[in-house]
């Protein structure tokens, strides 16, 4: 995994002034020991890069002199004005700006890590960088990107609220995302004194570029100046350019440096924390890591009626690796202290409504034992089923007062085996938000896994795997439960083969985790040493594969819901499938109609040599289009082929790359 040398977010300390043209503030950055040491007394080498969804609402925010470091942390003073007059965001500053806004990182850009103007020619001719169609390279050393013909307006004047959500919640640009929409030009027209964002296509593995103001007569670009490998991949890079002249600008344009990112290789995290020394299989992610796991588990559990919802084991561990060597936890309930509460067992317990029970009877669970631990204790809670409403509630308020820091459970649910509700889904997001790792001692795989976020969503998958999930590049592969043909297999190999010349070979899959298709890809793409994940659904056609490294499962009622975790792909590509696959193109051409999911390269792809599968589809397409029912650019971004060839062009024109 590959990494920025940079610090977390800084935030507003002090609102120093206001004037007619903006505000000066005071903001702080906290510097861990690592960034310290890597930075070893070459401030001069610090770029401050204000946060880009800020700069997408045209705000722009300057460094006033240098930063000031001390010991564990650093403070800046920042001019921050609306910049984007157009916009209308000045009149909204005054509310966002308060001491506690993010407003943006410290990277360290030091000269030795800058690549040459070879140096990047031969990355991106060997395909370990993309970069946008048009690009030069000058004898400086420095990539010249031209943005595409595009420049992106919001659909109406922002409210104070909007532009709050956007600025504060974690969630804002995907909100950013649905307002501001992509307007195609023949040129991008910059006027004077005024500014627009627009986007270029870019994909970076491992190397970050910072963004160079060296001539302002094609555009200033706003201080959003570094991109970040991993995260920057895809076609909206967004660029922010001002003009501060009195003159027409006509299709901007912005220098950059090229720099070598910094390898991270974090040591995993296990169920039972954090060694400093080396982990023995026992105490991994795998078979072994599992039985001995399960094996804690039997012990905390052997009393009568573990096969009732009513015995919800759960224990409290303030050093939980001590468990593994036979010792007690900490403290443990096993069995309801109302033993005739009528509600035990119910779907209330589960979080739903009941019908016919006596609402006033209190409702006792093994989770009022975290009410005896200290704040700060972070011990690991061992739970025998995923948590249920009330159990949720009262981790919940111990997370914060930090009682409680991991979780970790042996069952999903009592009712649907290994598959999880949509609340479950939201639980989990709360918990990560909440600073609390979760862990899955997941039987039927032979796994512990742990759940992380990559975006917004969520999934499971050995801590050994942690960082190659969150950096690989993702396409969901949608298909059925019947078997390729011997020839659309290889077809659908030589695919595979061609997007890793295009891209490299940190790839990843996600498929629907099925049998027929979705096995047979998944094989191909572990075959090829591509990482392999699933999307589980409750279903009786389908038996989940074992095979995956990384995954999440949805019960049967959450189907739709199921969707939104394909988000985490970059790009979509359907196989021959049946009436599944059916609903899962309409949701992805739904999702990017309406910004959802970015806009993309989507591929429909049948190599059998029988036919054309997707003619009647494309058909259908054709009809909508013609009728006006589909966006012109949405029908643009589809290729329907039988050649694996094909798709590689496909790609490289609609991302515009070079």
């Amino acid at each position: 995994m590959y990494a920025t040398p940079e610090t977390g977010d800084g935030w507003i300390t002090r609102i120093e002034s206001r004037d007619d043209s903006g505000f000066t503030v005071s903001a702080r950055f906290t510097l861990s020991q690592g960034f310290r040491r890597l930075v070893g007394g070459r401030e001069s080498d610090l770029v401050f890069a204000a946060r880009s969804r800020l700069a997408r609402l045209g705000i722009n925010i300057l460094p006033l002199g240098a930063p000031d470091l001390n010991g564990q942390s650093c403070d800046m003073r920042l001019r921050i004005v609306a910049a984007i007059a157009s916009y209308g965001i000045g009149a909204h500053l005054e509310r966002i700006l308060v001491p506690g806004l993010r407003v943006g990182r410290l990277v360290f850009c030091p000269t030795d890590t800058r690549l040459s103007s070879s140096d990047i020619h031969r990355l991106i001719r060997d395909n370990l960088l993309q970069v946008p169609e048009g690009f030069s390279l000058d004898g400086n050393g420095y990539l010249i990107l031209r943005p595409q013909r595009q420049i992106f307006r919001f659909q109406k004047p922002l409210t104070t609220e909007e532009v709050t959500a956007i600025a504060t919640h974690a969630d804002g640009k995907d909100l950013l995302n649905r307002l501001q929409v992509r307007e195609e030009v023949d040129h991008i027209e910059l006027p004077p004194r005024d500014g627009l964002v627009t986007a270029c296509s870019m994909f970076l593995h491992s190397h970050y570029v910072v963004l160079r103001n060296l001539d302002e007569s094609l555009g200033f670009h706003l201080q959003a100046t570094v991109l970040d490998p991993v995260t920057t991949r895809g076609t909206n890079v967004y660029l922010e350019f001002i003009n501060r002249t009195e003159q027409l600008i006509i299709n901007p344009s912005i220098a950059a440096s090229v720099h070598e990112a910094i390898r991270v290789d974090p040591r995993p995290r296990y169920w039972h924390g954090h060694e400093v020394v080396e982990p023995t299989p026992q105490e991994g992610g795998g078979p072994d890591a599992c039985q001995a796991l399960t094996e804690v588990f039997d012990r905390l559990e052997a009393a009568p009626g573990r096969d009732r919802y009513s015995h919800r084991m759960i224990a409290v561990s303030r050093n939980p690796h001590t468990l593994l060597a036979g010792a007690n936890p900490d403290q443990i309930w096993t069995q309801p202290l109302t033993p005739h509460d009528p509600r035990v067992g119910t779907d209330l317990s589960a979080g739903l409504v009941a019908k016919g029970l006596q609402q006033d009877i209190p409702v006792e669970c093994g989770t009022q034992i975290l009410d005896s631990l200290p704040d700060g204790a972070r011990a690991t809670l061992l739970l025998g089923y995923f948590p249920n409403l009330i159990e949720h509630t009262q981790i919940c308020a111990a997370a914060l007062r930090q009682r409680v820091g991991r979780i970790v459970f042996r069952r999903a649910s009592f009712e649907h085996g290994p598959f999880l509700s949509s609340r479950d889904h939201g639980r989990l997001a709360d918990y990560e938000g909440l600073g609390l790792e979760v862990f899955w001692c997941n039987e039927t795989r032979g796994q512990v896994v742990r759940h992380v976020f990559r975006g917004m969503r969520g999934y499971f998958t050995t801590p050994d795997k942690v960082d190659r999930f969150g950096s690989s590049l993702i396409f969901a592969i949608y298909g059925s439960t019947k078997p390729l043909s011997e020839r659309s297999a290889h077809q659908t190999e030589r695919l595979l083969r061609n997007l890793c010349g295009l891209f490299g070979s940190d790839i990843g899959i996600l498929t629907g985790g099925g049998p027929g298709a979705m096995q047979q890809v998944t094989d191909i793409a572990q075959n090829m040493g591509l990482m392999a994940g699933s999307s589980f659904i409750e279903t009786i056609d389908q038996e989940p594969n074992q095979t995956a490294e990384f995954y999440q499962s949805f019960q049967a009622r959450s189907r739709q819901a199921r969707q939104r975790w394909f988000e985490i792909a970059s790009f979509h590509l359907f196989l021959i499938g049946g009436v599944g696959t059916l609903e899962e193109v309409g949701l992805t051409l739904t999702d990017m109609k309406l910004g959802v999911i970015e806009r993309s390269p989507i591929v429909f792809f049948d190599g059998s040599g029988n036919g054309f599968y997707w003619e009647g589809l494309r058909e259908q397409l054709a009809e909508m289009a013609r009728q006006g029912r589909v966006p012109a650019w949405l029908i643009d971004q589809v290729l329907m082929t039988t050649d694996p060839d094909a798709v590689l062009d496909f790609y490289k024109q609609k991302l515009r790359l070079g």
